[in-house]
Order: structure tokens, then C-alpha cells, then sequence
């Protein structure tokens, strides 16, 4: 059982984690390294036991509004966490939606490719949105 997966199972104690996002789903390897190494670098000043990579979905339906912006595709939670990961040496617990056509595939790809062992599935952003 991994660390992570360990603090968070046990109920005698507190898990911290600091959360991020990942970078535009254009920025290149070389770049998404460099930038959650520059994350972790500033987050080693304050206790944790982890991070929380998060998977930024555009949702329309969860509000009759109009964007203020357009949406801007985030690279895979993932994949950045990987490199969070590799960075800080410690663990992160992944985020992702499940209402993605691939998302068994992702599970699978996320812990054999990427090695992660702490997921947090979310649903549908609203009941209209397709399942």
C-alpha cells in the first residue's frame, strides 16, 4: 500500500494535500516538467503529505450561462500528476471525471503507464448532461 494510499485510509489522522491543476494541454513535456517542478519547489515550505491533481472539464450544462471565456483544454491529470509526482517524490491523488467515453481506459492507463494508486472519480456536472 502506498503512502498516500495509507494516510488516507486511516481515520486517526489528518491528510494534507495542496492542489493544482495541470497546464494547457499544448504545453510540451519539457515545459509541464518544468512547470510542477517549479509548483513543488514553492509548495516545500508547507506540510503535506501529497497533492490533488484535479481534471478540469468544460461543462456546459451545469449552468444556462454563457462562459466568460472560452474553455481551454488542460493537458491529463494524469500524466501531470506523473510529473508532479517525479518532481516532489511524493504522491498525488488524481481526479477525473467519469463521464468521458475512455474513462475505463484512463483508469487503466493511470495506474499501469502512470503508476497512480489514489484516484477520486467525480460525476456528471448536472443531470442534463449525457451519461
Amino acid at each position: 500500500m502506498s503512502t498516500l494510499e495509507a494516510s488516507l485510509k486511516d481515520p486517526t489522522r489528518p491528510t494534507f494535500l495542496h492542489g493544482l491543476t495541470p497546464p494547457l494541454d499544448s504545453t510540451t513535456p519539457d515545459a509541464a516538467r518544468t512547470i510542477a517542478a517549479k509548483f513543488v519547489a514553492r509548495s516545500r515550505v508547507l506540510a503535506s503529505d501529497g497533492f490533488i491533481v484535479y481534471d478540469i472539464q468544460d461543462e456546459p450544462s451545469r449552468s444556462g450561462a454563457e462562459r466568460p471565456y472560452p474553455f481551454r483544454q488542460l493537458m491529463d491529470s494524469a500524466a501531470y500528476a506523473a510529473e508532479v509526482r517525479a518532481a516532489s517524490g511524493k504522491e498525488c491523488l488524481v481526479y477525473k471525471c467519469v463521464n468521458d467515453a475512455q474513462f475505463e481506459a484512463w483508469v487503466r492507463k493511470a495506474r499501469a503507464v502512470h503508476g497512480h494508486r489514489c484516484l477520486n472519480v467525480v460525476g456528471r456536472p448536472s443531470a442534463n448532461e449525457p451519461a
